[in-house]
């Protein structure tokens, strides 16, 4: 078992590359505070803009977002229970749902207060911080929901 890091965790997103307009548009991304129903509507509201009907939005029928096939929805660590159960609800809805398991390495971060004797300050001891940063793998799923375009 590896040794536990005493000090403040500052966690970091996994994601390691920009993305495009269009990846950016087509991801949704759930965290552990992401509420069920809430995630529910933002996808179907994306699901929506990318449809081909009349009533979308102009923007996302250009050249770049026809290319867009699925919805991707992305969860890693204690968030893949809540993202398995939004691909199965709209699995539920007609969707074509795929499930894509693998693995991320993140970066941890931890902060460690460090007492130092500076004699030349008026306080005999000084509080520093000293950073320590960890690498670990955290299991992900990406669930890829299909457009429905005709």
């Amino acid at each position: 078992m590896a040794k536990r890091i005493q000090g403040k965790h500052i966690k970091h997103s996994a994601q390691t590359t920009r993305l495009t307009e269009t990846q950016f548009n087509s991801t949704f991304l759930v965290k552990s505070s992401t509420p069920f129903i809430s995630a529910i509507k933002r996808i179907n509201k994306q699901l929506t803009k990318f449809a081909k009907q009349q009533g979308s939005q102009r923007k996302f029928q250009n050249d770049q977002y026809k290319k867009v096939k699925y919805i991707a929805v992305k969860g890693m660590g204690r968030t893949i229970e809540k993202t398995l159960k939004l691909a199965m609800h709209f699995q539920s809805q007609g969707y074509k749902v795929d499930i894509l398991t693998g693995s991320v390495q993140v970066l941890d971060e931890f902060e460690k207060r460090v007492e130092s004797f500076n004699p030349d300050s008026i306080l005999a001891a000084e509080m520093d911080y000293e950073t320590e940063y960890k690498k670990r793998m955290v299991s992900s799923v990406e669930a890829r929901v299909w457009l429905q375009r005709e």
